[in-house]
């Protein structure tokens, strides 16, 4: 049985990848090396932790930041262009209406944005990195059990 935290990373790539693909981009969960295509959007998974047990249940409060970077010819260009992205990004991974992620998850808290730009970069390149903690639960001592 996959574990609920690989389900919820699943679904996350399919929303990413959607977004990507619609700005001609790429997307990568956890990538290993720098993007070669523009705008490049990443997940990055930054853990868990237990937040509440109750009886037979544990609820976990996993971190995720997803980055984005593009590049353009201003730099005003760019920033808009990621300020486009970002909406596009909270709207998909806040997933409006009940229940989340089809179930899976409680909820999904928004983290704090970053802003940074490239300053060696050959052309204007600018990106931001979006923190989020997603709420789910699982049965106490099976991760892979809802």
């Amino acid at each position: 049985m996959t574990s609920i935290r690989e389900q919820i990373a699943t679904l996350l790539d399919a929303r990413l990848q959607a977004i990507a693909d619609a700005h001609g981009g790429e997307y990568e969960r956890d990538p290993s090396g720098d993007p070669t295509g523009w705008p490049a959007i990443s997940l990055d998974d930054e853990g868990q932790e237990p937040s509440d047990e109750e009886s037979g249940v544990t609820r976990y409060a996993m971190s995720v930041a997803i980055e984005v970077y593009s590049e353009g010819s201003s730099g005003m260009a760019v920033s808009r262009e990621l300020n486009e992205l970002h909406a596009e990004i909270v709207s998909t991974v806040m997933t409006p209406g009940e229940p989340p992620f089809g179930g899976l998850v409680e909820r999904v808290e928004e983290g704090p944005l970053k802003r940074f730009t490239a300053p060696l970069a050959s052309k204007p390149r600018k990106g931001f990195r979006q923190r989020f903690t997603i709420i789910f639960t699982t049965r106490r001592g099976d991760p892979a059990s809802q």
